[in-house]
């Protein structure tokens, strides 16, 4: 089998790290697309000044760092302002992926954990697309003990696709309602049809 390209996504609080965190289990490389936009946020980046230059100061810390929490105020509550956020991101992302991309060695499977998958031209980097979901009272259950407000919670899930968009974009979609063997034992039987497909 040659290399694969796994786009693992779903709705904010659905558990794509729990799902990641499986296949590193069953021997995938993963990518969280999220680490790699904190990295390219960093101070002395060109992408922490595009977004300085963007939104102003007011987005920054006392250490002069990008605060996340500033910076997700301001552009959640403006699709407009995350637009423009996105188009300064996706492509410094998308870069260093294609470049994990050609590290792979036959047999490899990748897996990129991100929230816009396909939102972005992202999705044209993967071979296929696994979608997480859970029910949405559980999405915003899990959102509510990582401590964000229930409005702020169903702001941040009414920016994002809907269950069907998901659904239709799919190749795979794993079921995480709360059942942990449940979800794992999904994970594993996609892991092992993906890995005895053949490969052109």
């Amino acid at each position: 089998m040659s290399a694969r390209v796994i786009g693992l996504t779903g709705p904010i609080g659905a558990g794509k790290s729990l799902v990641a965190s499986m296949l590193r289990e069953l021997g995938a490389k993963v990518i969280d697309a999220d680490a790699i936009v904190h990295d390219e946020q960093s101070r002395g980046t060109v992408g922490y000044s595009a977004i300085v230059q963007t939104f102003g100061t007011g987005v920054l810390g006392e250490d002069k760092e990008i605060d996340r929490a500033k910076l997700a105020a301001e552009v959640f509550a403006d699709p407009k302002k995350l637009a423009r956020l996105e188009r300064i991101m996706h492509p410094r992302v998308i870069a260093r992926i294609l470049e994990a991309r050609k590290m792979l060695r036959e047999n490899d499977v990748m897996v990129v954990e991100a929230i816009k998958l396909l939102e972005s031209d992202l999705r044209n980097v993967c071979d296929e697309i696994w979608i997480v979901l859970a029910p949405r009272a559980l999405l915003l259950e899990r959102l509510r003990a990582r401590g964000l407000p229930q409005p702020e919670a169903e702001i941040r899930l009414a920016r994002q696709a809907s269950e069907e968009e998901f659904r239709a974009a799919a190749d795979v979609v794993i079921s995480n309602d709360g059942d942990r063997d449940a979800t794992k034992a999904h994970v594993r039987d996609a892991w092992e049809r993906l890995r005895s497909a053949p490969r052109g």
